[in-house]
């Protein structure tokens, strides 16, 4: 062990950049220290702001695009596997689900459309029914 050096502390000969040495700031308060911080991390986000922007938008298109390429892929391979019977019931169910959809709009439409205004008071009375739908 050398004179009055401590074992904790890196030598100047292991190492260390004397250049290195000669950035390193001494700051007058603890609050110059913390703006200036505060700043070289502002800094150092706005650099990695647009490289972490870019990665996301990647990932995002390649998620998506991956998933629609594999439904369509899944659904053309469906198509072809799936025998006609199936086909064709998928498909009446879908007419009769979309018929019954707009039948309960319709009657839920009705029923919310404003009845005729009262003369006296010029109010319009909104009769609901408890099961407008018919569900």
């Amino acid at each position: 062990m050398e004179d009055n050096e401590s074992q904790n502390e890196p030598r100047m000969d292991q190492g260390q950049d004397p250049q290195e040495e000669a950035e390193k700031r001494q700051f007058e308060s603890f609050g110059e220290a913390v703006r200036s911080a505060k700043d070289n991390a502002t800094s150092k986000a706005k650099e990695a702001a647009p490289k972490m922007k870019s990665a996301v938008a990647e990932a995002i298109y390649g998620l998506t695009y991956s998933s629609a390429y594999g439904a369509v892929l899944l659904g053309a391979i469906a198509a072809e596997l799936v025998p006609k019977p199936i086909k064709d019931g998928f498909t009446k169910g879908a007419k009769t689900g979309r018929d019954k959809a707009r039948t309960a709009r319709d009657k839920v439409r009705d029923a919310m459309t404003p009845k005729k205004a009262d003369e006296a008071s010029g109010e319009a009375v909104i009769d609901i029914e408890p099961d407008p739908a018919g569900a």
